[in-house]
């Protein structure tokens, strides 16, 4: 074992940092080839392509071809690996070279996806005697060249826990960030001091006390780039570090953070990547990104644990938890404000980690049974994708998975231990790899971050509260309920029978559950269920919605006390018959106005889908006989929280009849002006579709939210700021009152990039001075 730790940690902490040689991509086609590239014949890597690969320890770079239906694609049908990079002082420094395509490994030519094939093939080398062989093309030839990799021990069946390899990584990684050093304070910066922190070693309380107080001296301004990440991960690392030594030199720091972080939460206990428009009460631009949201929480948490007293302090963390809470046994967090995520798997972008790490620290044992569990369900394919790229769905990832101990990690690192091993280059920096068909140059990319791994190994020592550290009631899953998740990642549902697919049909998983039911719908069977609409189980009741005909039957599960029961009852409704379904909707909603968010949500997606036209709308709020129910329930749906629902219904409210319509005005106008609190980058569609209905009626509140909705330059503008300009214009002398905001927005509009926009601006300002003064006046919502 000594000589396993010498060999290692000298390579490790003497590999140097350029790469001095390269293969530049090609020059053809400017579209990803339609077929497999054989760069034995002289193909070469696409104008067009997706990143290379750290081919892990050996001190290279490849390029093997990416494909797939998933838009992140997979590896799985390439069967070489072209040598893009090689390093000079790394293993592969004298036998690899630019322009050389490995095709195989130990003897063996790829007969399987050559990334994971190679992946694979480095631990069983680094276990043994050092030697990996690789099948080389080279010069026209196939030759066996061998790498010599320093030895490192197999993960144990319960690493990180009891793992020698584990804790050699962490120590030599760590080492490494202290030779090399902190740097300036950043996001990439905190993660490492964070690893550095959670070794435990003496050793580097020097450097992480400079750092703490460099990061003190040096706040952050509120109104920075992406100013909700920077405070988040500033203020986690802080919080870390003041648990860690109680240095009161940072407590003021973190109490500043702290109230920006809470005075920036959004209305629904969520972030964007900038704080709350405090004016309007609404996130901007693209609105909730719960991808910060989360660590922002989870800093709130650890705030409130380093004595910190700030107004509303308990409130936020309290707002933030009850929305993050919504998505339990429903699915992934989805990417913002909107409903549960069934499309990308378990844990999208990492935020059902996140979630079981900031539940975890509540002490909230539901949720983070569900979050762990999802996170130990997501690996492979499923773990590397992530929006933008997948650094955040590996941060989080094994920190979550280690809270149900250690036979869940090692269960869990047996199916994608491989991917550690091949991200994990020679200097231990695990350079950003992102999913397979992501371009290069992400923002990821420059990222000097191997703390964001090497927190992963140090999960058993739980010096951190994100690693563990004084969690009162971690999960507990048997053997069984393990095997059974890990099992939910891997289900190949194309492939599966309809026996597998039916017993699905009752899994744990919500993701299972759906993904098991539209295959088999997409195969056109019926499915049958032991499973009774009568069991005390709702898992067991939702399987036999999933799989009942019975619109009577499943309509008394419409009152279950479990919303993701009555959520099933109503897709199984639209499944049997949509037109029915779509009036017990309108009844349910009438008599439950208080029904929870995430059930209007999937009632909205039910029967207001994205691609739905106005007039399929307008005839399904027009449909219902019972127009008292009829109008609670649009009320209902116009005024959701979630502007994705509300936009969709709103385009349909020209076809209601004209006293439904007026009744609805006060809310139009509100809409208009604000839109709804949640998913607001989808809030222009549901302003301007009110704005439309108040201009229609030539009512002088149209000429207030146009001119409003036109001098808005924020984000979205591209296609809210001329239908604002055409609504405004309609109302030729009358605009004229409206039109000072618009001459103060032009004036600032100054760069070579604002001119189009100043430009409609002034157009639209000067044909409504060019137009006749009025006759009469504008009739006003009082008026009707």
């Amino acid at each position: 074992m000594k000589n396993f730790q010498t060999a290692f940690l000298f390579f490790a902490l003497m590999a140097a940092a350029p790469v001095s040689q390269n293969i530049a991509w090609g020059d053809q086609d400017p579209k990803p080839p339609a077929s497999l590239l054989d760069f034995t014949k002289g193909d070469q890597v696409p104008k067009v392509a997706a990143h290379d690969w750290t081919l892990g320890p050996i001190g290279a770079r490849g390029w093997c071809q990416a494909g797939g239906k998933r838009a992140e694609g997979d590896t799985s049908e390439s069967r070489q690996i072209l040598i893009t990079k090689v390093s000079p002082n790394g293993p592969s420094a004298n036998q690899l070279r630019p322009g050389d395509v490995i095709v195989g490994v130990n003897h063996t030519r790829f007969d399987s996806d050559a990334r994971l094939a190679f992946a694979r093939s480095i631990e069983p080398a680094e276990s043994s005697n050092g030697r990996l062989d690789l099948e080389v093309f080279r010069d026209g030839d196939v030759e066996t060249v061998t790498i010599v990799l320093p030895k490192l021990p197999a993960f144990a069946d319960t690493a990180p826990f009891r793992c020698r390899k584990s804790e050699l990584i962490l120590r030599a990684g760590c080492q490494g960030i202290y030779r090399r050093g902190l740097g300036r304070p950043s996001l990439p910066s905190h993660l490492n001091a964070l690893a550095l922190l959670a070794s435990g070693e003496p050793g580097y309380h020097k450097m992480l006390i400079a750092y703490a107080h460099d990061t003190v001296a040096k706040p952050l301004a509120p109104n920075s780039s992406l100013p909700c990440w920077s405070f988040s991960f500033t203020n986690l690392f802080l919080c870390e570090y003041y648990l860690a030594s109680k240095d009161q030199t940072v407590l003021k720091e973190i109490q500043r953070l702290t109230e920006y972080l809470v005075r920036g939460q959004g209305p629904l206990g969520t972030w964007g990547h900038s704080f709350v428009d405090t004016s309007r009460d609404r996130l901007i631009g693209y609105g909730a990104v719960n991808a910060v949201g989360l660590p922002c929480a989870i800093s709130l948490v650890l705030a409130r644990e380093c004595g910190v007293k700030v107004d509303g302090l308990d409130e936020s963390i309290s707002l933030s938890a009850d929305f993050f809470r919504r998505h339990v046994n429903l699915g992934a967090i989805p990417y913002g404000d909107g409903p549960p995520n069934l499309q990308y798997g378990h844990d999208d972008n990492g935020k059902n980690s996140a979630a079981a790490i900031l539940f975890s620290l509540l002490g909230d044992e539901q949720a983070t049974n569900y979050y762990v569990r999802t996170a130990l369900a997501s690996y492979g394919i499923d773990r590397e994708q992530g929006h933008t790229g997948n650094f955040f769905n590996m941060f989080w990832s094994l920190p979550a998975v280690s809270l149900a101990g250690p036979k869940a990690t090692g269960a869990w690192l047996d199916e994608f231990g491989w991917y550690y091993d091949l991200a994990r280059d020679h200097e231990l920096r695990f350079p950003y790899q992102g999913y397979p068909k992501q371009r290069p140059g992400n923002a990821y990319s420059n990222w000097d971050c191997p703390g964001a791994y090497l927190l992963h190994f140090s999960t058993p020592l739980k010096k951190l509260r994100i690693t563990g550290k004084n969690v009162k009631e971690p999960p507990s899953f048997t053997s069984a309920e393990i095997a059974e998740t890990i099992a939910a990642g891997k289900v190949d549902y194309g492939n599966a029978d309809r026996k597998v697919l039916e017993e699905l049909l009752a899994s744990w998983s919500p993701i299972v559950r759906n993904k098991s039911e539209t295959e088999l719908r997409r195969r056109k069977i019926a499915p049958t269920v032991p499973s009774r609409l009568t069991s005390r189980d709702p898992i067991e009741r939702i399987a036999a919605l999933r799989a009942s005909s019975n619109f009577a039957a499943c309509s008394r599960l419409l009152e279950d006390r479990d919303v993701t029961v009555r959520i099933a009852a109503f897709e199984a409704l639209a499944r049997i018959n949509r037109q029915a379904a779509w009036l017990a909707a309108v009844q349910h909603l009438a008599k439950h106005e208080n029904e929870e968010p995430v059930f209007t949500q999937a009632i909205g997606s039910m029967f207001f889908p994205i691609s739905i036209r106005p007039a399929a709308a307008g005839k399904l709020l027009a449909a219902p006989s019972d127009r008292r129910a009829a109008g609670i329930a649009i009320k209902r749906l116009l005024n959701d929280e979630d502007c994705l629902v509300s936009s969709r219904v709103a385009i349909g409210l020209p076809a209601l009849p004209d006293n439904e319509l007026v009744a609805l005005l006060p809310l139009i106008y509100e809409k208009a002006k604000h839109g709804s609190i949640g998913n607001v980058m989808f809030s222009n569609k549901l302003r301007i579709s009110c704005a439309e209905i108040l201009t229609k009626l030539k009512l002088k509140e149209g000429a207030e939210v146009s001119a409003m909705l036109l001098a808005d330059t924020s984000w979205g503008k591209v296609n809210r700021m001329p239908q604002a300009a055409k609504l405004l214009k309609s109302y030729a002398g009358h605009g004229k009152p409206y039109l000072e905001p618009l001459r103060q927005t032009a004036k600032g509009l100054t760069s070579s990039g604002d001119a189009k926009w100043r430009d409609l601006i002034n157009d639209t300002i000067r044909s409504i001075e060019e137009a006749p003064e009025p006759s009469g006046t504008l009739r006003s919502l009082d008026s009707i």
